[in-house]
């Protein structure tokens, strides 16, 4: 790490707490395990001096880790991860999401691409209900199944190292004053699961928090996919109304989510922007054309989006700041294309907020190597599937 790293702002301190939810990575062991192991490695990575300096003093974790696995063994990786550091006067509190993991199929399968259906608001979080979402919003919101599976495993936790405590507990506890301020973050997977779970839990017509409760709540997503239809994304904003920053340049706000514009990813699960993903990088192709796995892969996404959005509406993009993107070098083949993917979707970021000598080598390696993983993926949304519509599952 650089010892000439200036103190960082509150935006880029977020977005570093939360690139750091993802050092499992290819970690193995039951979720106590993994949580230990996590809460070793963060506890290490906040004492170092230079760390220190970018955050401006002693930041702690005073939740979790927390692990969700679907199938959990000795041998089994993350699934889902999450943790709450707070500042040296725990006047902020930030809830860090990580990631899709690169070694979790489950991520891939259940929660990356689960998007072929669809949860309405109302059936999305058994434990929270019953609640409700403005009457004056059309189409009623509606998220996929595989964003509202990711948020029900992050309301499930509890975290079994420190305070015994749901986040929903833990959160109430340290709320009331009226002055402190929460900010929920994430990359990737985690910027979608991020918004989610924000308005889940403060939801004004029946979440178990409420917004009164503290001085500030914020969301910060960054280079996540699109986790819902025109109801949910209007709901959120209506909720978590955009903020930017008035002294400083983009890509520096609240509740928006921040991407890139040559990231892959983000450009799921809108179908206009799927179907720009081939050319984002302007190949020129050896063989003269896209290659028929890309053109296949791109398909099946464009058809899982179509079945997802066919009763609730299509999906649409969350409030956002685009951020324009530079190509690094030429791609004329698949293999660059998807060194062009990880680097626009991992380390454009680090740049983006200045945060890159920083950035763990855990941390980093785990998101870069999960982004051609997803994509693989994208070939078994078969349209086979599509065709079963957006009722739910």
């Amino acid at each position: 790490m650089s010892t000439n790293t200036p103190a960082l702002n509150l935006y880029q301190k977020t977005f570093l707490l939360t690139r750091e939810s993802n050092r499992l990575g290819d970690t193995q062991g039951d979720t106590k395990t993994l949580a230990k192991t996590l809460q070793a490695t963060l506890t290490d990575y906040l004492a170092q001096p230079e760390v220190q300096k970018a955050l401006e003093g002693q930041w702690s974790v005073v939740w979790g880790p927390a692990v969700f696995e679907a199938e959990e063994s000795a041998t089994s990786y993350a699934d889902n991860v999450m943790y709450v550091a707070a500042s040296p006067d725990e006047s902020v509190y930030v809830v860090a999401i990580a990631g899709t993991n690169m070694k979790s199929a489950y991520d891939e399968n259940k929660e990356d691409n689960g998007v072929n259906t669809t949860k309405s608001w109302l059936e999305a979080f058994p434990s929270l209900a019953p609640y409700g979402a403005p009457l004056d919003i059309h189409p009623w919101p509606a998220i996929s199944t595989g964003t509202a599976l990711g948020v029900n495993n992050l309301l499930g936790m509890t975290d079994t190292l420190k305070t015994h405590q749901s986040l929903r507990d833990f959160l109430r506890s340290r709320s009331g004053s009226g002055a402190k301020t929460l900010i929920f973050g994430g990359h990737s997977l985690g910027g979608a699961l991020a918004p989610t779970l924000a308005l889940a839990l403060f939801n004004p017509g029946g979440g178990p928090l409420n917004l009164r409760d503290w001085g500030h709540v914020y969301v910060l997503p960054v280079a996540g996919p699109t986790p819902g239809n025109k109801g949910f994304s209007e709901f959120f904003q209506k909720v978590f109304p955009p903020i930017n920053s008035n002294t400083l340049q983009n890509p520096y706000a609240w509740n928006q989510n921040i991407w890139n514009s040559l990231d892959a990813v983000p450009h799921a699960w809108v179908v206009d922007m799927l179907k720009q993903i081939p050319a984002l990088y302007h190949p020129r192709w050896a063989s003269g054309h896209v290659p028929i796995e890309l053109a296949i892969e791109i398909d099946a996404a464009v058809l899982a989006s179509e079945a997802g959005g066919f009763v609730p509406g299509p999906y649409t993009q969350l409030p956002n700041i685009e951020v324009p993107g530079v190509v690094q070098g030429t791609v004329t083949n698949k293999d660059e294309f998807f060194a062009q993917v990880a680097y626009q979707h991992v380390t454009a970021y680090d740049l983006m907020f200045g945060v890159q000598a920083l950035v763990s080598e855990g941390a980093g390696s785990a998101l870069q190597k999960n982004v051609q993983r997803w994509w693989n993926g994208l070939s078994r949304l078969a349209p086979r599937d599509a065709g079963r519509g957006a009722t739910g599952g």
